[in-house]
């Protein structure tokens, strides 16, 4: 009964900060605000985070320069492989220990993803901000600046919230305020 709850109350949340960002963003959610509702599916389905693909530049070059020189991917595969093996491990006690059947430990392992996903996002959140501030020491703010005004124009416009939810890479606004002290929005 519990499980049923929960998944009561995550498709309301869900439904809540979809409406949430369709009124601060005056944008349509289209087919993808009604994947990002349904539970599990919206595990699977990727959301899409820019309007078409960002032109290299000298900045976007030095930004997966400074991936590359801090060992970024690794970290993250590693962080990864840490989460699966807690998975597992989850998956295995609720089917063995708990009895559940294997579609209940399903559905709980994903409610119990879904803080560690959060927590996933910030963590490469802050791998960004690392990086734009590594391309900024071997660039300058002018560079930087154009860099952030062409994502803008690439990106689709999402809140903070809504971003860490869904996104492994914070808003061009976040992104700008924290490296330049400006807001640069689409």
């Amino acid at each position: 009964m519990l499980l049923w709850i929960l998944l009561c109350v995550e498709i309301a949340a869900r439904i809540a900060l979809e409406v949430r960002e369709r009124r601060l963003t005056q944008l349509r959610g289209g087919v993808f605000a009604v994947l990002r509702v349904i539970p599990l599916v919206n595990d699977i389905v990727p959301l899409p985070e820019n309007r078409k693909e960002v032109p290299e530049s000298k900045f976007v070059k030095l930004h997966e320069e400074g991936h590359k020189a801090l060992h970024h991917s690794i970290l993250r595969n590693l962080m990864k492989v840490a989460f699966w093996m807690v998975a597992v491990w989850f998956m295995a006690a609720m089917m063995v220990r708990w009895n559940a059947s294997f579609i209940e430990a399903v559905l709980w392992l994903h409610l119990v993803a879904i803080p560690f996903r959060m927590l996933f996002h910030f963590y490469c959140w802050s791998q960004e901000y690392e990086c734009d501030k590594y391309a900024l020491e071997k660039s300058d703010k002018k560079v930087a600046k154009a860099a952030m005004r062409e994502l803008a124009l690439c990106e689709i416009p999402y809140t903070a919230l809504f971003a860490l939810a869904y996104r492994e890479h914070p808003t061009v606004a976040l992104r700008s305020q924290r490296m330049l002290k400006k807001v640069i929005s689409g």
